[in-house]
């Protein structure tokens, strides 16, 4: 398999050299071939139908967690700390630690979900091409849909470069001494962009799909209208160094960006499965 060639089945990125899939397990020597256009939808459906998995739906509420434990914690030092000093600053450093954990580990479910979301979305991509494409050989249509599988390539292939997958570790970034904030900031970065970038990417594919499919005689509908949601990270980081709380604000859009991009593409998929269920 080519370096940089995802696999067909779950659309992770493999070794160079690798023969299965670290993933999934699939036989990436094994010839591919071209499937009919019910066999694509099928694996399109079976893609969405384990979003819950992948996608998660993350509350707010998530973001409240660290400081609930913080303000407990304090709370209950300097109730014990008129009884008992010693142990008054026991509970608050216990606390203090507990709300450094539930921190990491809000930044370890952010950047989970988002490596899982590229994976299952790289897949069902290639299921959405494969389906197109063999739509149009059945209807002869191939000459009308081939600019819309053109240009799904194109952004296939984009995504495939610009959504790489990021180290879980990266939650860990801010234990690190001195050079640990700028790595933290970092991780800040890329998952900021991802919310947009990548909804953007899968905004124009999925129009191309539904192009695709009204050339093929499929009524798949649109995706819903985009909302603007491109924060500018110099802007967060600058105001965040100004007044340190807006970093809660910065973390409810991480949530709520992605939260309904996942919406958004759900929506969609459930759209192509109804415009082509039963069709022939």
């Amino acid at each position: 398999m080519p370096d940089g060639y995802a696999c067909p089945r779950c659309g992770t990125v493999p070794a160079p050299g690798e023969r299965f899939c670290p993933r999934c397990g699939y036989d990436l020597a094994a010839p591919r071939q071209t499937p009919t256009s019910d066999e694509a939808r099928r694996r399109a459906v079976e893609l969405s139908m384990g979003r819950n998995v992948s996608d998660e739906l993350m509350t707010p509420l998530w973001v409240l967690v660290p400081l609930l434990a913080v303000v407990a914690a304090f709370a209950a030092g300097m109730a014990l700390f008129f009884v008992d000093p010693s142990l008054g600053g026991y509970v608050v450093l216990v606390g203090s630690i507990a709300a450094l954990a539930l921190f990491i580990y809000l930044n370890y479910k952010l950047i989970d979900r988002m490596n899982k979301h590229m994976a299952r979305e790289a897949a069902l991509r290639r299921a959405l091409i494969e389906h197109a494409w063999a739509r149009g050989q059945e209807r002869g249509t191939a000459a009308a849909v081939q600019p819309y599988i053109s240009a799904m390539e194109s952004i296939d292939q984009g995504a495939r470069i610009s959504d790489v997958p990021r180290s879980t570790l990266w939650s860990l970034a801010i234990l690190i001494p001195f050079a640990g904030i700028v790595l933290y900031f970092y991780m800040l970065y890329f998952l900021s962009r991802f919310a947009f970038e990548h909804d953007d990417r899968w905004h124009a594919f999925a129009y191309n799909v539904h192009l695709a499919a009204a050339a093929s005689g499929d009524k798949v509908p649109p995706p819903v209208p985009r909302f603007p949601q491109d924060r500018s990270f110099l802007l967060y980081l600058v105001i965040t160094i100004i007044f340190s709380p807006f970093l809660i604000y910065w973390y409810l859009k991480l949530i709520e960006d992605t939260n309904d991009h996942f919406k958004e593409q759900w929506a969609f998929e459930d759209g192509f499965r109804a415009a082509t269920e039963g069709a022939k």
